[in-house]
């Protein structure tokens, strides 16, 4: 049997390895909504930029870019450990084919896909509008032993989170003035840079700026008190078009650009800047028309590492659980 002393001496021993831990109250059923607000660094997952995430996230220019994307969400908790979360976010993705110029210059072969990405020289900087419902699911809570558990009373909760949603994005590229050596940025998609749309057999229809997107991904959080939750979370989006970069199908012959814009001289010209980048790396150097610009047979993807913060609404004196 332990002596008195031995008993406080454990005691105090579990509380200190615990110190996370929320008082150890029997489970309440308490139903409640939060109010949060997300911001971090977005990644465009696509045809232009790099196909190698060690490519991408161990380039310089990369970081030298970064974009954010940001939001607010409301957040409905049914039991402890799974809620429903309703959000808005807008932000930007941004993607460069000058990434691959290190690793280009470490490929042995001219067909090597960075060296093949770095040649092609498209960039883009894609406005994002995007609106979910995801689910969130926190493990230890929902599958814990509320009433005794540790692991579903701690302040500190892992949790993943998937659902749908519907995004609005607008892809523009860079056009560079080489007398002035100025740049701007364009909106791609009415130029119709692979053909979108011409009164031809073969081109394909013009792609809409709406599409359903999948999330899913994972986080955690730490309660800072009874109101309020700190964390992070990582979450992909798969998207259900190839157009996030405007890049998917082949190149044009660039004298249909000068047709379908006759009475447009300019932006028949920026038409076929925008196209066909090739010839700023590699002077002179034109593609052939029906060579491929990207991949059709796969959608873009997108991504967020983010810091996020909500607020319990309606809380009551007692901790939730």
């Amino acid at each position: 049997m332990f002596s008195a002393t031995q008993a406080e001496a454990q005691t105090e021993k579990q509380k200190k390895r615990h110190a996370w831990l929320q008082p150890d109250i029997k489970y309440l059923d308490q139903r409640s909504f939060s109010l949060g607000v997300t911001y971090g660094m977005s990644d465009l997952w696509a045809d232009v930029g790099t196909k190698s995430a060690v490519d991408h996230y161990l380039n310089g220019d990369y970081w030298s870019n970064l974009k954010g994307m940001g939001g607010i969400y409301v957040k409905y908790t049914h039991v402890p450990g799974l809620a429903l979360r309703l959000g808005v976010s807008n932000g930007t993705l941004y993607a460069n084919d000058k990434w691959n110029q290190n690793a280009s210059q470490q490929s042995k072969n001219v067909t090597d896909d960075p060296v093949q990405r770095y040649l092609r020289n498209l960039d883009v900087k894609t406005n994002i509008w995007e609106s979910t419902l995801m689910f969130e699911i926190s493990p230890f809570q929902l599958f814990g032993n509320w009433e005794f558990g540790r692991r579903a009373k701690a302040r500190f909760q892992p949790y993943l989170l998937a659902g749908f949603g519907g995004i609005y994005f607008n892809p523009r590229g860079s056009l560079i003035d080489f007398e002035n050596d100025t740049k701007r940025w364009v909106d791609l998609r009415p130029l119709a840079t692979e053909g979108q749309n011409f009164d031809k057999a073969g081109y394909p229809e013009a792609y809409s700026r709406y599409s359903l997107i999948v999330p899913a991904g994972i986080g955690f959080r730490v309660d800072v008190g009874r109101g309020l939750s700190i964390g992070m979370e990582y979450v992909m989006r798969y998207t259900f078009t190839d157009y996030l970069d405007d890049v998917s199908g082949q190149y044009i012959d660039p004298l249909r650009f000068d047709i379908a814009y006759l009475n447009e001289g300019y932006k028949a010209y920026e038409a076929k800047r925008m196209a066909d980048r090739t010839g700023e790396i590699t002077p002179g150097k034109q593609r052939t028309p029906g060579e491929y610009r990207g991949d059709p047979t796969t959608k873009d993807l997108y991504s967020t590492i983010s810091v996020n913060f909500y607020w319990k609404l309606f809380k009551r004196d007692r901790p939730w659980w």
